[in-house]
């Protein structure tokens, strides 16, 4: 059986390998090329039976995240998301979803999002960087010099990706709503990345609040002064049948940024409106208003990065 696992990461890292030949370029990715790549790394079709069409997608996020990390200036100002606006434009649509997929709400984010969420960060060169639900790494992978990451991520396949395409990180596999204890030993961290799943948690199923209870353990483990930028459902906000809920969760923070991304979700196969939050963990007061677009180009020239808190030391969570 370890034999299997090892040659399924090697064939993985093959068909990401060929992938980021035609990622350094600068023509469309295909699904033939998708296709190409998955025959000659696993050495048969589909139709054979030796990966899915979702493992393709899969593969492409791999490859996505190992191009990016490549990468020699990782974007740090709202300009520069245009190059992964542009990277985005190139992709294949995401049309197949696995039953896991869905039921492990294993939704990534795509790379503009990505982007425009790393600069409203503000990574600094000593932040200590924590990704609760990192996936294939997609959100993480454009962040600009730190110093130390943590990665989180259940799922074994998707854990074994981020080890290759992040050798410096600490990789775990627990439930990301109860990081606040199972890693209760690690160094707090300073800054927080994270689009944690929906409405799915790992030992209750179908959960309408999983989104918020990771959210919440995230709070939780982040030093005071420290930032979280956060992918959350479309319902919550500070309007409308969950406001009690959003100023529970937020009480003793301070929003800085308050978007509504609508239809930026196509590639990855849906619809899908999110809200993406910037959250200092500084006591705040008002929320401000919610700039609400339909691309993540159309964000560039509305959005400030606000500037970042003191981060406080501190020996317990």
């Amino acid at each position: 059986m370890t034999d299997l696992f090892e040659a399924t990461a090697r064939a993985d890292r093959e068909a990401a390998d060929l992938l980021c030949r035609h990622l350094d370029g600068n023509e469309p990715i295909t699904r033939r090329h998708l296709n190409d790549a998955m025959v000659q790394a696993f050495g048969g079709s589909d139709a054979d039976g030796r990966w899915t069409q979702r493992d393709s997608f899969e593969i492409l996020e791999h490859a996505l995240a190992l191009h990016l990390v490549r990468q020699p200036t990782p974007p740090s100002s709202l300009t520069e998301v245009r190059a992964a606006i542009t990277l985005v434009d190139r992709l294949p649509t995401q049309t197949v979803r696995s039953e896991q997929q869905i039921a492990w709400q294993q939704f990534s984010t795509p790379v503009d999002i990505a982007a425009l969420a790393v600069v409203l960060a503000d990574v600094q060169h000593d932040d200590i960087i924590l990704e609760p639900s990192a996936g294939n790494g997609l959100l993480i992978a454009q962040c600009g010099p730190h110093e130390s990451l943590h990665l989180n991520e259940l799922d074994p396949a998707r854990r074994a990706r981020l080890a290759s395409a992040f050798p410096h990180a600490s990789i775990t596999g627990h439930d990301g709503a109860t990081l606040n204890s199972t890693l209760a030993s690690i160094e707090r961290p300073t800054l927080v990345l994270m689009n944690p799943p929906f409405a799915r948690s790992f030992g209750r199923g179908a959960d309408d609040y999983a989104a918020v209870r990771h959210l919440q353990a995230a709070l939780r483990m982040l030093r005071p002064g420290g930032r979280l930028v956060t992918i959350m459902p479309d319902w919550f906000s500070n309007n409308g049948r969950m406001r009690d809920q959003f100023e529970t969760t937020l009480r003793d923070t301070s929003v800085r940024t308050s978007l509504r991304l609508e239809k930026c979700y196509t590639k990855h196969g849906t619809s899908i409106a999110v809200r993406l939050f910037v959250i200092d963990k500084v006591p705040g007061g008002t929320v401000p208003s919610t700039i609400q677009r339909a691309s993540v180009a159309d964000f560039l020239d509305c959005c400030t990065v606000a500037a970042r808190s003191e981060v406080r030391t501190v020996t317990a969570p």
